[in-house]
């Protein structure tokens, strides 16, 4: 194949057919092969820009439904969210509830008698003004998170300080006589009587509980043994001290099972009844002393925490 051009601008192409001898003449004039020339160059340059074209387009569809699916995907996500918070806001309302009454029942000095809903109160006044200051669901979604955390903040903190007063509470009670030294008929109480011996009226400073010889009696609070041993009037007897200026005696026992300086437990047995002493039968005399004041132990048999904080503390 030859390329010829002539003077008048035309273009020339030559064609020979193989073994044959023939051959073809093609002419072309020079503005034709331009134009063609353009035409090719245009359709190539409107295909490369409609395969762009083509791809961006589908590059941006891909990436709209993408941006779709996730909207919608978050768009659940925060209506879960929102029925979750919903649900903990009722949890907290019923902590705020639950967490008074702890507070009245540990004595809490501001709270009063009767139950106050104050804090329910603050709690909804800033989920009102929170919910209608959120412009959407999400804002909605996040203050609420924030203000959840507030509140839980808020809630270990107060933990904390009713821990520390429980337990508190707990050491005290361990200390105050709450319990029973023997179970047995009250045959003498606390106060004014006719001494059974002396025939005296005798301000009578504990009481007597009637039983068996050699039945068990317990310390009625944790403590220190103080003295075990004989007494001219109490026979044998046990004096154990307590916190918070406690002390008990335990008197007319048939024998003491603890030594002085033991460090006794509630509800331990420390010692049998029996009738040492000035005595007319076997029996338990029990005194309690606060600050060498002495009380009446009616006032602190069978108490627990609670009842203990209303009539002795």
């Amino acid at each position: 194949m030859s390329r010829l051009m002539s003077k008048e601008k035309t273009i020339s192409v030559v064609i020979f057919k193989n073994n044959s001898g023939k051959s073809y003449t093609l002419t072309i004039s020079q503005a034709k092969v331009q134009l063609i020339s353009i035409g090719i160059i245009g359709t190539l340059i409107a295909l490369g820009v409609g395969i762009y074209l083509s791809y961006n387009v589908n590059i941006q569809q891909a990436a709209y439904n993408k941006l779709k699916k996730d909207y919608s995907q978050k768009t659940e996500a925060i209506k879960v969210l929102n029925e979750e918070i919903d649900f903990i806001k009722s949890e907290i309302m019923d902590l705020i509830e639950k967490e008074e009454r702890l507070e009245l029942l540990l004595g809490k000095a501001t709270v009063k008698k009767k139950l106050r809903k104050k804090n329910i109160k603050r709690f909804k006044k800033e989920l009102k003004s929170l919910e209608s200051n959120a412009e959407n669901k999400e804002e909605r979604a996040f203050k609420l998170v924030d203000l959840m955390k507030h509140y839980v903040d808020e809630f270990n903190e107060k933990y904390s300080i009713h821990l520390k007063r429980t337990h508190l509470m707990t050491a005290r009670f361990d200390a105050t006589p709450s319990i029973r030294p023997l179970y047995g008929r009250i045959m003498s109480r606390y106060g004014w009587r006719r001494h059974p011996i002396s025939k005296k009226r005798r301000f009578h400073k504990g009481i007597d509980v009637a039983s068996w010889t050699g039945a068990p009696i317990h310390v009625t609070a944790d403590g220190i043994v103080e003295y075990a041993g004989w007494s001219r009037t109490f026979g044998y007897v046990v004096v154990v001290n307590h916190s918070y200026g406690y002390r008990t005696y335990y008197a007319h026992c048939s024998q003491i099972l603890v030594k002085r300086k033991e460090i006794v437990k509630k509800g331990q047995v420390i010692a049998q009844v029996g009738s040492t002493g000035l005595s007319t039968g076997p029996h338990l005399h029990y005194e309690i002393r606060k600050w060498n004041q002495r009380l009446n132990p009616i006032a602190f048999l069978d108490l627990d925490m609670f009842t203990a904080r209303r009539r002795i503390w």
